[in-house]
Formats: structure tokens, sequence, C-alpha cells
């Protein structure tokens, strides 16, 4: 009996062993990675795509139908504005305004007609009312005279209405004629020829063929457009620097500007595809091009763009990771108040870990803007403490006051440190 106590009693002792090491010789350090707090360069921006484009174009389609008979350019030509571009068939438009112009000549010659019978009508009435005040005539017969002259009148009116009628006709088989005659709106570069001599040019608003001539555009004017969401569109203003990337050259930015904001948004394709009861809208922001070097651009090519919406100058930067907030304890407090997700008035606060003495320092920091990989710091450090950035690992569950094994951070190739990024 006296036997299985001590052996019961073996192992407890077994047992706590490892515990009352633990509590006498402490947590182990726990491996970090540090980075010492520099100052550098920040720039806030957001990101968005688009698509390069002429800002001054021209899409010429023909008023009238007719057949091209003559085309006097060809695709790449430099033009000015008024030069001749192209001919339609002008036969039936001749002939539509010699017609006119023969109408126009008839009833010219009726009006003519009508004043005659108008000054012979007057001639008529003055003879008979001289006799009627010779008691020669009875005074029906005035009565007519003076309804034959009001009729005349009348009649000379009608005449002269219809030559208005027929030389506003006349000028509308001018203007259709004249029309056939396609000229340069713009001087520029012809950039698209879409028709050939034979076919037929039809004046249509829908894309069929022949409702499209020629496109002519002035190739220094390259601009891009690009699509900002709505959420970001608040942080854009006219003459914020743009970082353009192609898609033909993505490793050479091509600097910009903002030049335009719209006033009324444009529906997300995607939510248009899908039914159109998308809620999503986007602006075209356009941005113009400040130095394309050599490039070869042409108009619809896709592109990113990086617009800078906030500098900070040289200040205190941290990495992004190394900063972590309270909102996740705000949530789980939320929930454990009253089990119903509701939400508490708790204040936001941003802290990162500064190792110091073998230890993890907790400090409250307040934090200005960032970029995609730094974050501005305004209070909390000071230029060259070893901040905690990682592993997020440990860094998440990392306390006040834990012991820790401080290491740099290992630089990533191809980019700068904020050692290398001291001012």
């Amino acid at each position: 009996m006296k036997g299985k106590y001590l052996g019961i009693a073996a192992v407890v002792v077994m047992l706590c062993i490892p515990v009352v090491l633990k509590i006498t010789r402490g947590e182990p350090a726990r491996a970090v990675e540090t980075d010492k707090i520099a100052f550098r360069e920040i720039k806030s921006s957001i990101l968005a795509s688009g698509h390069l484009l002429y800002e001054e174009q021209v899409l010429l389609s023909p008023e009238v139908i007719g057949k091209v008979s003559t085309i006097f350019v060809k695709e790449g030509q430099q033009v000015k504005k008024g030069d001749l571009l192209l001919h339609l068939d002008d036969q039936s438009y001749r002939a539509e305004v010699a017609q006119q112009e023969a109408a126009v000549r008839q009833q010219r010659i009726n009006i003519e007609q009508q004043q005659l019978n108008l000054a012979n009508q007057e001639t008529q009435l003055k003879r008979k009312e001289e006799l009627h005040r010779m008691k020669m005539i009875a005074e029906s017969q005035i009565d007519d005279a003076r309804f034959a002259v009001n009729s005349a009148k009348i009649e000379l009116r009608n005449s002269r209405s219809r030559l208005e009628q027929v030389e506003a006709i006349l000028k509308q088989s001018n203007e259709r004629l004249a029309k056939t005659t396609i000229r340069a709106p713009i001087s520029g570069t012809i950039t698209a020829l879409d028709i050939k001599v034979g076919e037929t040019a039809v004046a249509s608003q829908v894309s069929i063929a022949g409702s499209s001539l020629m496109t002519i555009a002035n190739t220094s004017t390259m601009i891009t457009e690009v699509n900002v969401d709505e959420a970001d569109i608040g942080k854009i203003a006219v003459d914020q620097e743009v970082a353009i990337h192609t898609a033909a050259y993505p490793d050479t930015p091509i600097k910009g500007k903002v030049t335009m904001i719209p006033l009324s948004p444009k529906q997300n394709a995607a939510g248009a595809a899908q039914g159109g009861n998308s809620l999503a809208r986007n602006y075209n922001i356009k941005v113009k091009l400040l130095d394309s070097g050599n490039l070869s651009l042409r108009p619809g090519m896709t592109c990113r763009a990086e617009i800078f919406t906030a500098h900070s100058g040289k200040s205190l930067a941290l990495p992004l990771q190394a900063v972590l907030s309270n909102n996740d304890e705000n949530t789980e407090l939320a929930n454990k108040k009253d089990g119903k997700n509701a939400k508490v008035q708790i204040k936001t606060e941003n802290y990162v870990f500064v190792a110091k003495n073998g230890k993890a320092d907790k400090r409250i920091v307040t934090v200005g803007i960032s970029d995609d990989s730094q974050q501005q710091i305004l209070a909390g450090v000071e230029a060259g403490e070893a901040v905690i950035v990682g592993p997020y690992k440990v860094l998440r569950h990392l306390k006040q006051g834990d012991p820790v094994k401080a290491e740099p951070v290992k630089p990533v190739p191809g980019k700068l440190t904020t050692e290398k990024a001291k001012a």
C-alpha cells in the first residue's frame, strides 16, 4: 500500500517539473524581425485602369447617301483644315437642284402675272368709280370691281409665299449637293480610312457598312482616360500627378497630370452586363501625357494609372505590416458585451512594438498617409528605434513586455530598405 502512494507521488512530481521550470525560467524569447524607423518620402495614390485616346479626334460620317467617286487622301496622310478629302457621286443631287431652280423661276413668272392682274383690276375699279359718280352704272358693279382687286391681292400674296417655299427647297437641295464634297474639319492625320471608291456611303447613326468614312486625329493630343471608382473620386483633384504604365511598355512610367474630372458617372460595365442592377459607378478621368519620350503610343492601348493624391515629403515611415490596430479587439469586446454583435463605442488606436532590452515595448502611434508599402508615422516613435515588423503570425499575438529575440529584417532583392531610404 505504501509503495502505491510512492508511485503516485513520483508521477505528480514528474508532471510538475515542467511547470515549475517554466515558471522559474520564464517564457522563451520569440524570434522577430525588426526594422529601424527612418525618414522617407511617401506618396499616397489610387490605382485605376484605362486606355489611351486622342483628345482631338473626328470620326467623319456621310450626311447624304451616295456612291464614292473619288478619294483624295490615304491612311496616314497629314491634312489641313478645309482640305478636300472625298467626293460622292452628285449627279442625282445636281438634277434635284436644277429641278428646284426651274420651280423658282416658274413661281417668279407667276408673281409677275399676278402683279399685272392686280394692276388691271385696280384700273378697272377706278373707271367704274368714275362712271358711278356720273350715275352711269349701278352700285353692285362697284362692289364686284372691289372684290376683283382684293382677290388679285390675295393671289399675289399666295404666289410670293409659294416662292419662299420653293426657294427654301432649293436651298436644301444646294446643301445636299454641297455635302457630296467632304472636307477636313480639323488639321491632323488620317488614322483610319473605312471606305473605298465604288462603295456606297450611307447616312446613318447605326454602325453599318458605309456609315463611317474616315477618322482624323491630331496625334499630338494623346491623353489617357482612366476609370476611377466612386469611392475614390473625392480624393481626385485637377493637376494631380499621375504615373501611367501602358501594357506595351509596363516598365516605363509616363508622367501625366489630371486635367478633367467629369460631373456625371458612367455605370459599371460589368454591372450592366449582369442586368443593369449594379449600383457601382465609375468616373472617366482625363489625364494629359506630359512626356511620352520616344515611346510608340497608339490610341486604344490599355494602361494602368497611379494617381498620387497626397504627398508627405520627408517623414518618419514604417512598413505597413508593422502598424497594428485594436479594431479586432473592439469587435471581440462588442460581441462579448451583449452577445448580439452590437457596436460599442471604443476608441480606435494604432500601435507598434519596439524591440527594447530584449522585450516588446508597445507604443501607441499617430499615423498619416500611406502608399502601397509604407505608413507615415506622425508621433509615438523616434527615428532609429528598432520596430518589430514580423513575422506577422508572431507580431499579431505579442503583448507588452513579451521577451523577443530581434534580428534585422532581410532586404527583398530589387527593393530599397528604410535604411537606404534615409534622408
